[in-house]
């Protein structure tokens, strides 16, 4: 039988009675940084245990965690964390560092592997699952069983962030046949990093996407920015939905604070045509034309 859980909050998840297998294709790398404050510690701790068992329950993909700043005892005790080898996972030790070099640790832990796919996240990050959520968890096992060659256009995508509009309900109401029937990748570029998803590069002797040096905020743009400006699409898949626990965040985001990083942003890909726009925002149009001319602004491909 399957097992309910309600400590994911309002909505109850169901873990499936064996979880859905991906076909060797996928990797997943968790970016878990650890604070020094004890109580913090404590909450994100419990944050890591939910998310490992999720994904452990839900899919059969082997999990990475970048562990960083966690000190040996923490590590020692942390029994999620020795369940990860037994299904090709590890612990990758890293010192207390920038969200961006902890997400290129991540990185380059994937390209230097054989899978097709990583799935790059933080440690408070799993997906909606539930019958009101089109594909859920069952998406990667979905695009598992397709031809490896439909997602060619494809190089970098992420959920939808429902705390952002239009939401998830709003899109699929739009055509539910389609988004039913079909994966959907619309052109997005304003990537959230708490989960997304990116092609083995090195595999296909492309160069390798990591988010240049930087400081200030802006990361999450800054990596999209870098692999649209080398020839690499970036999509939102209209199949599965961000959840984020609802624990302290690292971080606090101002519109004067975003419009500095952007600046910076702007600058460094001005000769490609990025420019900043009213307000905060970047003026990505030129960019785009420049950068990925002939490439599909959306990809549909049938459910299997």
């Amino acid at each position: 039988m399957p097992t309910i859980d309600k400590s994911y909050g309002s909505i109850p998840v169901t873990f499936p009675d064996t979880p859905h297998p991906s076909g060797g294709l996928f990797a997943a790398y968790i970016v878990s940084f650890m604070p020094d404050d004890p109580q913090h510690r404590i909450a994100r701790r419990l944050d890591i245990e939910k998310q490992l068992r999720w994904w452990e329950l839900m899919t059969d993909i082997p999990v990475h965690v970048i562990a960083s700043n966690w000190q040996p005892l923490a590590l020692k005790s942390a029994p999620e964390l020795g369940r990860l080898a037994a299904r090709g996972g590890s612990v990758i030790n890293a010192p207390a560092q920038s969200v961006v070099l902890n997400r290129n640790a991540a990185l380059q832990a994937f390209y230097a592997s054989d899978h097709p796919w990583g799935i790059i996240m933080d440690d408070d990050a799993i997906l909606y699952d539930s019958p009101n959520h089109n594909s859920g968890a069952a998406f990667f096992s979905e695009m598992a069983k397709n031809a490896s060659s439909a997602y060619d256009d494809i190089d970098m995508f992420f959920p939808i962030n429902p705390g952002k509009l239009p939401g998830q309900n709003t899109i699929w109401s739009a055509d539910p046949v389609l988004y039913r029937d079909n994966h959907v990748f619309s052109g997005n570029h304003d990537l959230k990093g708490s989960i997304f998803i990116v092609r083995n590069f090195r595999l296909s002797d492309r160069p390798q996407i990591l988010t240049p040096p930087h400081t200030g905020l802006g990361e999450d743009t800054l990596l999209a920015m870098e692999a649209v400006s080398k020839g690499c699409t970036v999509y939102r898949c209209e199949n599965i939905v961000l959840k984020e626990f609802s624990g302290k965040s690292h971080f606090r985001h101002t519109r004067t604070e975003m419009k500095k990083g952007n600046e910076v942003i702007a600058t460094k890909y001005a000769v490609q045509g990025l420019r900043m726009g009213s307000e905060h925002l970047l003026d990505r149009r030129d960019f785009l034309r420049s950068c990925l001319s002939g490439r599909p602004d959306r990809v549909v491909v049938a459910k299997p």
